[in-house]
Order: C-alpha cells, then structure tokens, then sequence
C-alpha cells in the first residue's frame, strides 16, 4: 500500500500517478459526456429540421383533364379545390369521382414526398451516429 506524503522516492511517485489518474478520469469522461451532448443536440437539431419540412409539405394537383386542382396538407387533408367552367358542365357523379382521385392523387404526392424525407432522415442520423466520440486524449471511440 502506498502512503503519500512520505518522504519515500517510490511511494511519491505513486502519489502523483494516483493522483494523475483522479484528474484524468474527469476530464475522460467529462470528454466522452461533451461528445455524447453534441451528438444529441445534432440529433435534435436534424429532428428538428426534418420535423418542420415533413409537416410543411404539400401538392398540387391537376386531374387528367385540367379541369379540377387539388391541393392538400401534409395529413392529406384538403386545403384547396379549384374547378374550371368545364368542370362544371360534368354531372355531380362524374365530378365528385374526378375530385376524389384527383384528392387521392395528391394525397399520393405527399406520401411519396414524406417518404423521401424520411429517407433522408434516416441517412442523415446514420451519419451522426456515426460520429466518433472525443475522449480526453485525443483518443475516439468508434461507433458500433
């Protein structure tokens, strides 16, 4: 067992190598705890960002015939309908039945957009994930 405060060369110098290790062990982790925030936040950050563009997403669309536009919101809701004089020389049928694929078509477009996002999304937090964590000596510890 080493005493410190000793006047022994030996026993000194396992003092300072004890006493090395207490302060490194912080700085170690204090290191590891910095790199893990960072991480974090740049995951929140990304979620964020992802957040705003996925619920802010719509579509505008046109029936085959240009004669009803549809818009919707990122739920799929209907935001906007448009009919042109000629939509309105169809009968109710034949017009309900064109706002209704031309509504289902949009509500395509932003799944298929929305799906794009998350693809996007899912890379983009690979990525960082993929960051290295600092440690205190230079060293990092490689993501799984």
């Amino acid at each position: 067992m080493t005493r410190c405060g000793t006047s022994d060369a030996v026993a000194s110098a396992g003092c300072e190598a004890a006493s090395a290790d207490a302060t490194a062990r912080p700085r170690d982790v204090s290191s590891l705890a910095d790199s893990l925030i960072a991480r974090l936040a740049a995951q929140r950050d990304l979620l964020q960002e992802m957040d705003h563009r996925f619920s802010s997403v719509s579509a505008l669309i046109n029936s085959r015939d240009t004669s009803v536009s549809v818009q919707v919101d990122a739920l799929g809701a209907l935001t906007g309908l448009w009919l042109s004089p000629q939509a309105l020389e169809l009968g109710p049928g034949a017009l309900a039945a064109l706002i209704v694929e031309t509504a289902a078509a949009a509500a395509h477009e932003v799944r298929h957009h929305q799906d794009r996002l998350i693809g996007e999304l899912n890379s983009r937090v690979d990525d960082v994930r993929a960051t290295p964590l600092d440690l205190w000596d230079g060293s990092v510890i490689q993501a799984p």
